[in-house]
């Protein structure tokens, strides 16, 4: 395992960008929640990001060598 040292102002520049992060995300979801709420988005739609969310959440993730091959994955979707 390799160890890196971050000076302290580093580590609260992470720290707080993270936190930033969280709250945005946060607050996205909450708009999602009630856009599926009032019929904008389709219940299939929200299985499938859910879906895709706890994917990432388990660490594993997708790779994308250009714009075409997401624009291509999202379609397909």
């Amino acid at each position: 395992m390799n160890t890196t040292t971050l000076q302290k102002k580093e580590y609260k520049d992470l720290v707080r960008r993270q936190s930033r992060v969280e709250k945005e995300l946060a607050m996205l979801s909450e708009v999602i929640k009630q856009q599926a709420e009032d019929g904008l988005i389709r219940l299939s739609t929200l299985k499938k990001w859910e879906r895709i969310s706890r994917d990432l959440d388990r660490g594993g993730g997708r790779i994308f060598n250009s714009r075409k091959e997401v624009k291509s994955w999202f379609k397909n979707l």
